[in-house]
């Protein structure tokens, strides 16, 4: 894949967004990367189904060497191993909301941590934000975990942490409440708002479930994430002047949704009433990628990553760039899993750092 380098004035004046190919990002890796904040797509693609092509949506925010986790669909820890990433390292974690191709990879990532970090007798927590229920999805993940672990207990207690007879866990998860600042440390600061994805629930389940965007403010620039999301002014407020937002973009427009549509429809024998209701949540919940232009047209971003989506080649890939163009002229790109992006202080040519000292 050729280094795709933003040449934008506006983003001159502020930041620098190149892309790379998974080897150079794993050269940043080892390389250390710091100084600047990075975007590594594990996983790209929509759900519920699965994807031949495309692991589910996962994206680890690197800011001067620091690793966030946004999301952890299926295939997050594969990616994660391809991309050299040691998903130990990676303490702090961000659910947008709770829908199995946004979370079902964080159990297979918290196995992975409790062995590794038992094995290391490393007592330090990870945190996992989310919307509420998320402490009653690690839990359960934990618990998950924990039946495969108890036989390697069993014979070598002492690697393990126990309490009451029971694996201590290291999974700390925190709900958000409320639109606001939900995380800071010195190098992030992380406000959500609710968004447009559950906007069709009926009222009690709003009372009870919710999805989330992201907006993060790094020293290098702010990146906004709409998790899953239809049009929404909460999103677009959020988004205001953001350097980068990484946008779902479920469908290209009207035409490829109906044609999804109706071959969900014949496949799975639904009634009238039932595809009418699947339309409409694609137009009310989801964004298509005319919507995704809008919302950064509207909000003044500088540049447009697109995300949860399903191109069926890179001529197709091409075709949802051109829909978000029509309606923003700023910088669009159409990310595979492991690609990387890179914000900095000036441009960069493909994420490449200095070898390691």
């Amino acid at each position: 894949m050729l280094l795709r380098t933003v040449t934008s004035c506006a983003l001159l004046l502020m930041v620098g967004l190149s892309a790379s190919t998974p080897a150079a990002a794993q050269r940043a890796v080892a390389a250390g990367a710091n100084d600047r904040a990075q975007i590594l797509f594990l996983g790209t693609s929509g759900g519920p189904l699965l994807h031949p092509d495309r692991s589910k949506p996962s994206t680890l925010l690197i800011v001067d060497g620091r690793e966030y986790l946004f999301d952890c669909g299926i295939g997050s820890m594969e990616r994660m191993l391809a991309a050299g990433i040691d998903s130990t390292a990676v303490k702090t974690i961000f659910l947008t909301h709770l829908h199995s191709d946004h979370d079902l990879g964080l159990a297979e990532v918290m196995g992975n941590d409790f062995f590794v970090l038992s094995m290391r007798k490393s007592s330090e927590p990870i945190s996992i934000y989310g919307p509420p229920e998320t402490k009653e999805l690690v839990d359960a993940a934990f618990r998950f975990v924990t039946v495969s672990v108890r036989p390697f207990a069993a014979e070598n207690p002492s690697d393990y942490r126990t309490s009451g007879g029971e694996l201590t866990s290291p999974f700390v998860a925190h709900e958000i409440e409320r639109d606001g600042v939900i995380y800071q440390d010195d190098k992030i600061r992380v406000t959500t708002a609710a968004n447009s994805h559950y906007a069709l629930m009926p009222a009690d389940a709003r009372q009870r479930l919710q999805s989330y965007a992201y907006r993060i403010e790094t020293p290098h620039g702010v990146i906004v994430f709409t998790g899953d999301t239809g049009p929404s002014d909460a999103v677009a407020r959020l988004a205001q002047g953001a350097d980068v937002l990484i946008a779902e973009c479920s469908t290209r427009g009207e035409d490829d949704l109906q044609q999804f549509i109706d071959g969900m429809a014949k496949r799975n024998h639904w009634p009238p009433d039932r595809a009418k209701d699947f339309h409409a949540h694609f137009i009310t919940e989801h964004l298509t990628a005319r919507a995704v232009g809008q919302l950064a047209d509207t909000a003044h971003v500088k540049a447009v990553l697109l995300n949860h989506y399903d191109p069926d080649d890179k001529a197709d890939q091409a075709a949802y760039v051109a829909a978000v163009r029509q309606n923003f002229s700023g910088p669009v790109f159409a990310p595979d899993d492991l690609d990387r992006y890179c914000l900095t202080s000036r441009i960069t040519a493909g994420c490449q750092v200095p070898a390691a000292k």
